[in-house]
């Protein structure tokens, strides 16, 4: 598949839409771009998760405040 878009104004571009349906791709994703050692461009697709996304995906080696963590998180203090 081979898609080709312009950059705009403040180098800004669009995704095609066959991507966007390929990769599942919403807003809540941010694109990492890489130069490989061939010197070409890749581009990874991250999904920004949200605190409840992360809620039972990781644990501790020690006890956490998980109340005092959540206000940190909202309050930008991590």
């Amino acid at each position: 598949m081979v898609s080709v878009t312009s950059i705009y104004d403040k180098f800004q571009t669009v995704i095609p839409a066959e991507i966007r349906k390929e990769f599942n791709l919403d807003k809540s994703y941010k694109i990492e771009w890489n130069i490989n050692e061939n010197g070409k461009v890749e581009l990874e697709f991250i999904k920004e998760l949200s605190l409840d996304d992360m809620v039972g995906r990781y644990s501790a080696s020690e006890n956490i405040d998980s109340v005092k963590l959540k206000q940190d998180f909202k309050n930008n203090r991590l």
